[in-house]
């Protein structure tokens, strides 16, 4: 009989283990559930911080409404890049040391109330109060919400992902500004230009809201946050400085896209000389986001299935220099307007090809930091060229596309870049 019973109770027991194996797997699988929420409310939080009704008019904002010259806009974003460089590796390390979701919060609110200012009154003054609260807010996000959804796709065990994740939050946020920029164009010929800019309060204070349902992914996963404020700062420069390999994709992705970046400033000078409407801006503006999200995500799925990455790269990054080089000798709108869309396609979305490289290069405590550094640098670049930039457009705009598509041309073929780096 006793016999018997010891047979039971085994079975009992292995029963029991068996319900507990069941109970964990599933409470693991409910907690896998909670953080792939982070990924689709990620898209959401990148929609609507990418509503950018401004960005259709976005010259005429500055030249009509707020009657600045060409060279004062670009000394404003000169000094609005200054203050990223300032603000990009604190605000880095408060993502690291305090939370990634509080650095997203915050930097959603204060990108709010930095278009209400910004639309209160055509002021030098008043922009530079808006540009330094942009940049606060852009310091908080840039990078964060990379390492953010890195960790989160960490606890899925899904890392690999991380350059189509990324790929897709830029998508998400593209579309936000192809579905705002005609509507602020509209806007803006019809209502006024400043009413353009308010407007921007109400997605970014959405953004905000979304940001607060996020799930912190960064406090189980890492180490306990011992390490002082300095320390986090210091650890992060110290990493870039001792690997070269980082330093190498840092640079060449940040020179490229830099240089790409002055398309946003000068198109609509571009379009002017072609006697474009101005109702017509946002239309243009919303086509060179869709064509980026389309590249961001086809990047991805070209860059996995290349042999040669190195020399992908290379190509990639030689068309949208040849690109700039024709637009300097071609004014014809059929032909004009897929160049912009050309160069901002291959320009923009070739940093996603840099994504899985950096980040696997990167220690996951100091993701958002080192991610700052790399973005810090980026800004301390177009600190630089801001001022220049301005007199050359003021100069000659078709000399201009030529020197910055010569540029890129040299930076591709001279590139160190090897394709495992990659």
């Amino acid at each position: 009989m006793s016999a018997d019973n010891n047979k039971i109770d085994q079975k009992i027991v292995k029963i029991e283990s068996i319900y507990d194996q069941i109970e964990e797997a599933q409470k693991i699988v409910h907690t896998k559930e909670k953080w792939k929420s982070n990924i689709w409310k990620s898209y959401i939080f990148h929609f609507f911080m990418g509503f950018h009704l401004i960005s259709g008019v976005l010259l005429p904002f500055f030249l009509t409404y707020g009657k600045l010259t060409f060279i004062e806009v670009m000394f404003l974003q000169s000094y609005f890049t200054m203050m990223i460089l300032l603000f990009e590796i604190p605000c880095g390390a408060i993502a690291d040391y305090i939370s990634r979701k509080f650095s997203l919060i915050l930097g959603a609110l204060i990108t709010a109330f930095a278009a209400l200012i910004y639309g209160s009154y055509p002021n030098i003054f008043i922009f530079v109060i808006g540009e330094t609260l942009w940049a606060f807010a852009s310091a908080l996000t840039s990078g964060t919400d990379q390492a953010f959804i890195y960790d989160t796709l960490r606890k899925l065990g899904r890392e690999n992902d991380i350059s189509k994740i990324t790929a897709r939050n830029r998508s998400f946020m593209l579309f936000g500004i192809a579905v705002s920029a005609p509507i602020g164009s509209i806007i803006g010929a019809y209502l006024s230009l400043n009413l353009v800019m308010t407007l921007m309060f109400i997605p970014f204070f959405i953004a905000a809201l979304v940001s607060l349902t996020l799930r912190e992914p960064n406090h189980v996963l890492e180490k306990k946050k011992t390490d002082n404020y300095l320390t986090v700062i210091k650890s992060g420069f110290k990493e870039l400085k001792s690997n070269n390999i980082l330093r190498i994709l840092a640079f060449e992705m940040i020179i490229t896209e830099s240089i790409v970046f002055f398309l946003i400033w000068t198109y609509q000078i571009y379009l002017e000389a072609l006697n474009f409407q101005l109702i017509l801006f946002g239309v243009v503006s919303a086509s060179m986001t869709i064509t980026q999200i389309v590249f961001n995500n086809i990047v991805p799925k070209f860059a996995t299935r290349s042999k040669n990455k190195r020399r992908f790269l290379q190509v990639y990054t030689i068309i949208p220099g040849i690109g700039f080089i024709l637009m300097a000798l071609i004014f014809y709108i059929p032909i004009s307007i897929p160049l912009i869309l050309s160069i901002l396609g291959f320009g923009f979305s070739r940093s996603i090809i840099f994504v899985k490289g950096i980040n696997n290069q990167i220690e996951t405590q100091n993701r958002a930091t080192v991610l700052s550094t790399i973005n810090m640098a980026a800004s301390l670049i177009r600190t630089i060229l801001y001022p220049f930039i301005g007199y050359l457009v003021m100069w000659n705009l078709s000399i201009t596309f030529i020197l910055l598509g010569a540029v890129i041309i040299i930076f591709a073929i001279l590139s160190k870049i090897k394709s495992e780096y990659l």
